[in-house]
């Protein structure tokens, strides 16, 4: 913001108790003194507004305020200003009419300003972010898309023009959905980067003010394991092939500061890649891919500075990858030269193929039904039984266990699946949407995996299993004899916390 605006705000601050109006008035002039039709001088002391229109009040086009004008006859001279310059002026002929463009486009992005500035969730959001938000270069079709998911069905104003931007602001206000709407519109490819980059900024504003549902916040408090006090944070990781290159991989990365936001709220994701990596991922041998996790890492933890959190990692993988190690990768650290990712932090496997529309459109009804299970037993110690056992896999048949599966909560397999095995053995996890698995990677000679692994299912409620597998593997670190910490794997799939474009796909219009 420029001094001269600066010192319009330190008097209206003085004079006005409204912070909305106040907001709303900066807003304005912001844009109007961006676009020249309006000049301020001044300082704290006294703001001189010189404007180009012969039907403005005062004396030779200069408005002046100073503290001695009383609030009434300030926020008039303002208004008053702004009405007759901006919005109401009379022009004639072709430069004119060229001129009526420029200022309708001003003024839809006005009108928009000024519904944010009455939202106080809004009130710590840069003007100066706001006035580049410029609706003219956004498509006609975007918008309408847009306005259209996100309000409620039978909102019954459908019938607006495509270019009737006001009242889609307006309406977008009555219903408490402009947070949806900049969400669906930043998401729009169509639309201009640095535009989506603003709408990216405002939608988390809105967010981050947000009131919290009293009833999800407890719902939340109940199913996670972070102590009371910590954020539960979540970094997410996607890591697929590429179609015409199996050497090269595209991966993906979101950090959740806060994950008791509701679970269609995507503007609790923060993208960790670079801008122009965002929407198409970032491109890497399969052999950096740990490099590219501990950048992840540091940027996540960066973002987190300062604050009290337990962090979780969530990486998603396909079906020929999640016997990957890792929870073995290296990262790096300030104090040593580099630490196991497993024995720092609880590592979730997930599978790639859930994201897929048409497997979610099949299956995510059960899935989520599955899901509503694990909760009403996440604080249960002992929970075994409440696994499916696979002890052996040499008579393995995957429709029989997607069968068996069906009267659980989880899978335990005490023995290593083979490679050639594991396709069915997903296959059945899938198609039965069994939400939690843990197997051992590799067998161990003459150790009771049965046992250890029934121990840590029993070991705590079933909310602290990702915590239980990371001491194990901490255990097994400070070792240098065979540990099944070294091998255990864990699969833990939330059907709320996909990834940000997957969970606006399954939000319906007007949520």
């Amino acid at each position: 913001m420029s001094k001269q605006l600066e010192a319009l705000k330190a008097i209206l601050e003085e004079k006005l108790q409204n912070e909305a109006e106040i907001a709303a008035l900066i807003a304005k002039f912001t844009i109007a003194s961006a676009k020249g039709s309006v000049a301020i001088e001044g300082d704290a002391t006294e703001a001189v507004i010189i404007t180009g229109n012969k039907n403005i009040v005062g004396n030779n086009n200069r408005v002046v305020i100073n503290q001695n004008t009383d609030p009434e006859t300030l926020v008039k001279k303002l208004h008053d200003l702004l009405q007759t310059n901006d919005i109401h002026q009379n022009t004639q002929g072709g430069d004119a009419a060229a001129r009526d463009i420029n200022k309708s486009n001003t003024y839809e992005n006005c009108t928009f300003i000024q519904l944010l500035a009455k939202d106080s969730n809004l009130k710590n959001i840069s003007q100066d972010s706001l006035k580049d938000l410029d609706f003219s270069s956004i498509p006609q079709e975007s918008i309408q898309q847009a306005y259209q998911d996100a309000l409620p069905p039978d909102a019954g104003v459908w019938d607006l023009k495509g270019n009737n931007l006001t009242q889609i602001l307006q309406n977008l206000e009555e219903f408490r959905r402009l947070s949806n709407f900049l969400n669906r519109l930043s998401q729009d490819e169509n639309v201009p980067q640095e535009i989506r980059s603003t709408l990216i900024a405002l939608a988390e504003g809105l967010a981050s003010k947000k009131p919290q549902n009293d009833n999800n916040a407890k719902l939340n408090a109940n199913f996670s394991s972070h102590k009371e006090g910590q954020l539960e944070s979540y970094l997410i990781v996607t890591i697929e092939r590429c179609d015409d290159d199996n050497e090269q991989f595209i991966l993906n990365a979101w950090l959740i500061k806060d994950d008791s936001a509701p679970a269609n709220d995507i503007s609790k994701y923060s993208s960790l890649l670079e801008r122009d990596e965002q929407q198409v991922g970032t491109l890497c041998k399969f052999n950096d891919i740990p490099k590219k996790i501990n950048k992840f890492l540091k940027t996540s933890l960066k973002y987190l500075r300062g604050k009290q959190y337990q962090l979780i990692i969530e990486v998603f993988l396909p079906i020929d990858l999640i016997g990957t190690e890792i929870d073995r990768w290296k990262i790096s650290d300030p104090i040593v030269e580099d630490i196991t990712l497993g024995i720092k932090y609880p590592i979730r496997l997930r599978s790639l193929e859930r994201l897929n529309l048409e497997y979610l459109d099949y299956y995510l009804s059960d899935w989520y039904n599955y899901w509503n299970k694990v909760k009403t037993v996440l604080h249960n110690e002992l929970v075994q039984e409440l696994f499916e056992h696979l002890e052996e896999m040499e008579t393995f048949n995957w429709k029989l266990l997607r069968n068996s599966l069906k009267e659980k909560i989880g899978l335990k397999v005490t023995c290593a699946p083979p490679k050639a095995k594991n396709k069915d053995l997903f296959k059945a996890i899938l198609t039965a949407t069994t939400p939690i698995a843990i197997w051992p990677r590799y067998d161990i000679p003459n150790f009771e995996q049965v046992a250890e692994i029934d121990k840590i299912l029993s070991l705590k409620p079933l909310c602290h299993l990702c915590e239980s597998v990371r001491e194990l593997r901490q255990q097994a670190d400070a070792q240098t004899e065979p540990h099944l910490g070294f091998h255990l794997a864990l699969l833990w799939e939330d059907p709320n916390r996909l990834t940000p474009n997957v969970m606006l796909e399954l939000t319906p219009p007007g949520q």
